[in-house]
């Protein structure tokens, strides 16, 4: 196993990462059991991490927003490199590791979905597809959430 992949988890809530989030100018969701749980409106089971959803077309952005912090592309199969400010992602990347510095633990995972024009596309059958003002709905706090229907796909 890599060295990288050996570094402890300690994962933000959806609170302090809306609140990095805040003012960002592209959209993103929470994704993942955190999402799934707010949906059903009761926690299941701990979480050893969190994930954040954001479209390709917005992930260099995305990187300039925490462009002080340390961010590793998996690479696939599953090797962490680091992800510099202004490098592009190509598919088939769509996992980032991110932590504030290299001495802390990881916080939390951006995955990448792919679109078009104002449609989300699965990245596993890219056929399907969906507005993306109708991929995901906040919660009561206003958090916003991926809808189960398209993390269950």
């Amino acid at each position: 196993m890599p060295e990288e992949h050996k570094k402890p988890w300690a994962p933000l809530s959806p609170e302090e990462v809306a609140r990095l989030l805040a003012g960002a100018p592209f959209p993103w969701w929470i994704a993942g059991g955190h999402a799934i749980e707010r949906f059903v409106g009761r926690p299941f089971r701990p979480h050893a991490d969190i994930d954040i959803l954001v479209l390709r077309r917005d992930h260099l952005e995305l990187r300039r927003w925490f462009a002080v912090w340390d961010f590793w592309a998996a690479d696939p199969p599953g090797r962490l490199r680091p992800w510099p400010v202004g490098e592009t992602l190509a598919q088939p990347v769509h996992d980032v590791w991110c932590r504030q510095t290299p001495d802390t633990p990881w916080g939390f995972q951006i995955m990448i979905d792919e679109s078009e024009g104002e449609d989300w596309l699965s990245r596993r059958l890219p056929d399907i597809r969906r507005a993306i003002a109708d991929i995901g709905a906040s919660d009561a706090s206003g958090l916003p959430l991926l809808a189960p229907e398209i993390q269950l796909f």
